[in-house]
């Protein structure tokens, strides 16, 4: 066995499938990397499509023909790249393809609402980032389910081959967006390298997407090692402190939900009197823990830049934002031009988070029209 490479279970072993080969796992080790400037200019400015073809509200008729044709349209990728951006990120369950007895064949009830959304999307001239942004029960299980990870693979690579046809140049393939807290990093490093392995075999002019575990945070992209593959770029996301990007969240931990109005930079007066005011404990422990200002930011950052450079690779990062529903707006606008600034200082793309949800750039009427926040689109460093 090659060093750093992980042992393949007796499960694939035992069951000589003719796929079975892709979850082989890569060596790991620092390399550096070989993407073409011109993508990388391309993964330069970016904003996720939140909602359409993932995390999709059920109650609004998801998986339908009707909610992919509509929620997103033509219009809205013009208005994106007339606002300045080059690129979306577009997160796709891919659970909805999976045939989990014929993995290697895409179930083809949606693929046409797929293909036409990718064709809507390069016709405006922007690229795209085609990332599986699985669900949380198939995160849960590829903590142990071996079978499940070699089907992910065949889909994987299924869905490459597809995706082959397009221009290289513009998409590009993201392994799976955020692995989630209870998938270890040897685990995660093991289930990837099989889903690289997969892409690269049905893409192989397609420069790859791949992040570290948990939720490809700085942290966990310092403790990855680069893996044996010269067309890549490591993704990681930035939502630091929680108490400033997910305030007022209710999916957030039990601290973040129960706080509004917290400022950034870190107003110690303003902070006094709301810790005056806050009766739950988990708000007030977090409130109390909460000093972010630039140069805090600038060195959370950091973390992720220094392995970049480390290791000579190019670094993304593909999520980033605040929640609007209870943040002041001045301050998250401060905060996401801080983020933006230090990426472009660092020579790392970025990805806002989203384009119309929680986190947007983009304003929706009770007609469904969208405008761009000007002031948002300002702080992204953008003129449309």
């Amino acid at each position: 066995m090659v060093p750093g490479m992980y042992p393949l279970p007796r499960l694939f072993a035992a069951r000589p499938l003719a796929w079975s080969a892709i979850l082989l796992a890569a060596a790991v080790c620092p390399a550096h990397a070989d993407v073409p400037p011109g993508r990388l200019a391309a993964l330069s400015k970016g904003v996720n499509l939140s909602h359409w073809f993932s995390q999709i509200p059920t109650n609004k008729g998801a998986y339908s023909h009707a909610w992919f044709s509509s929620y997103d349209t033509p219009r809205d990728f013009a208005l994106i790249v007339d606002a300045g951006f080059t690129h979306v990120r577009f997160p796709v369950e891919f659970e909805m393809f999976l045939d989990e007895a014929n993995p290697e064949v895409l179930k083809p009830e949606f693929l046409p609402d797929f293909d036409a959304a990718l064709d809507h999307i390069l016709a405006t001239g922007l690229s795209v980032i085609v990332d599986w942004h699985a669900r949380e029960e198939t995160k849960d299980r590829l903590r142990t389910d071996d079978t499940l990870a070699l089907k992910a693979a065949a889909l994987w690579g299924a869905m490459a081959r597809h995706l082959a046809a397009r221009s290289p140049e513009r998409v590009f393939l993201e392994t799976m967006n955020e692995p989630a807290g209870k998938m270890g990093l040897e685990r995660w490093t093991w289930v990837q390298s099989g889903l690289i392995r997969a892409m690269r075999a049905g893409a192989p002019g397609n420069t790859l997407i791949v992040t570290s575990n948990r939720w490809s945070g700085v942290d966990e992209l310092a403790a990855f090692s680069p893996i044996e593959d010269d067309d890549v770029v490591y993704n990681f996301h930035f939502y630091e402190p929680m108490a400033e990007t997910h305030q007022g969240a209710s999916w957030a931990g039990p601290g973040e939900k129960a706080l509004s109005g917290v400022a950034y930079p870190v107003d110690q007066a303003a902070k006094s009197a709301q810790l005056a005011a806050l009766t739950d404990p988990a708000a007030r422990k977090e409130l109390q823990a909460y000093n972010a200002t630039p140069e805090w930011i600038r060195s959370r950052l950091s973390v992720a830049f220094a392995w970049g450079k480390a290791h000579r690779v190019p670094l993304t990062c593909n999520e980033f934002g605040v929640y609007t529903r209870v943040s002041p707006p001045a301050s998250r606008l401060r905060w996401i031009s801080d983020v933006r600034r230090d990426c472009e200082a660092n020579a790392a793309g970025w990805c806002m988070w989203d384009y119309a949800g929680g986190f947007k750039v983009a304003d929706t009427d009770p007609s469904g029209m969208r405008t761009m926040d000007l002031a948002c689109l300002a702080a992204l460093g953008l003129r449309p």
